[in-house]
């Protein structure tokens, strides 16, 4: 059983490009003012579904476009000690900005196609808008609430790593439905107030 969940911003989003695309549970928290808090509760949540194999987080604009998908999905967390999935991804970054560093995979944007390369292999922390999660680390993995807002969730990937376990990416096709870059200056601001935090947490 893979169950799905979602930080819902938008119920237009969510029956436009997620709900048509996926074949298990969704389960939701709308509203939230954190999507750490929101992913967590989720998490809590998914621990009572009978047969968990995996649970995917998934952004309300981001479009599980291959038809593979759970497939390929079921086939990366069978590998030794995987406990998280995506589509992209990079290691040695030394900050919220992956993008910068040792980069592999690949995803559609509104922007266009962004292709690193590399499509799949191990990573230290992944791009946030698809987060598969394995059945270990649903069970010993929490988000870290101390970012708050909308960024600094993905250093999970920076968790299991400390924990001994790998950070994957799989050859997988999405479609964020999102343009590359900033959305605002405030938008920007907060980004950067996590990656502080970031950095202090990881001496980075």
């Amino acid at each position: 059983m893979i169950a799905y969940g979602c930080c819902v911003g938008s119920w237009d989003k969510v029956r436009r490009y997620v709900e048509p695309r996926i074949g298990g549970q969704l389960l939701t928290v709308h509203g939230a003012t954190s999507i750490a808090e929101a992913y967590n509760e989720i998490i809590d949540t998914a621990r009572g579904v009978h047969d968990l194999e995996a649970l995917v987080l998934l952004h309300d604009d981001l479009e599980i476009i291959d038809h593979d998908f759970e497939t390929k999905l079921c086939d990366a967390l069978t590998q030794r000690d995987v406990a998280l999935v995506g589509v992209a991804g990079a290691r040695g970054a030394g900050t919220l900005a992956w993008w910068n560093a040792d980069v592999i995979g690949h995803q559609l944007t509104d922007s266009g196609m962004i292709d690193f390369g590399p499509r799949t292999g191990d990573v230290e922390v992944l791009e946030g808008s698809l987060l598969a999660l394995s059945p270990w680390a649903v069970e010993n993995l929490r988000f870290d609430t101390r970012y708050g807002g909308f960024h600094g969730y993905d250093d999970i990937g920076y968790e299991a790593v400390a924990r001994g376990k790998r950070v994957v990416v799989a050859d997988i096709d999405t479609h964020h439905h999102t343009h590359t870059g900033w959305r605002s200056s405030a938008y920007y601001a907060a980004w950067q107030a996590a990656d502080i935090k970031f950095r202090e947490k990881w001496k980075k």
